[in-house]
């Protein structure tokens, strides 16, 4: 007898790996810079429609000319119901002054050598993401981007 398998919109718990549900593989191993997203099928589905994005950064060891860092990181998201275009990700930030809010766009920090940086991101309605970062030449050593989801 077949059973009923849901599969959009499901609420999710544990955060699923964007790259490879059930597995735990780095969704960008950084070698070089990025290019800005295009295309449908550029970047990493959301997975059922999740609501919130787990990204971990694993600066391990990176060596890239002295600087040693990955910079000017941005989350970027695209819909096809809304032209199929890409844009980097904006939120409403209060300026704890009573004045109205700002929209910023959600640029992470950058990730000096041996470090981890883990923010958690409000992604509800997105269907893919993606990141665009600089790094330069990478000589020795590595920077890993995990990406996950989930709903609750």
């Amino acid at each position: 007898m077949a059973s009923h398998t849901y599969v959009a919109g499901a609420r999710t718990r544990n955060v699923v790996n964007l790259a490879d549900p059930g597995n735990t593989v780095p969704a960008i191993e950084v070698t070089a810079n990025s290019t800005d997203p295009s295309g449908a099928s550029a970047g990493f589905a959301n997975f059922r429609s999740q609501k919130n994005l787990h990204i971990l950064i694993h600066n391990n060891a990176l060596n890239n000319g002295g600087a040693n860092k990955i910079t000017g990181m941005s989350v970027w998201g695209y819909n096809s119901s809304l032209g199929g275009q890409w844009a980097k990700l904006s939120m409403p930030i209060t300026q704890g002054n009573g004045n109205a809010m700002i929209f910023d766009e959600v640029d992470l920090p950058d990730v000096a050598q041996n470090t981890k940086f883990r923010p958690i991101i409000p992604i509800g309605g997105i269907e893919r993401i993606a990141l665009t970062y600089t790094v330069g030449s990478v000589s020795s050593g590595q920077v890993d981007i995990y990406l996950g989801a989930n709903t609750i």
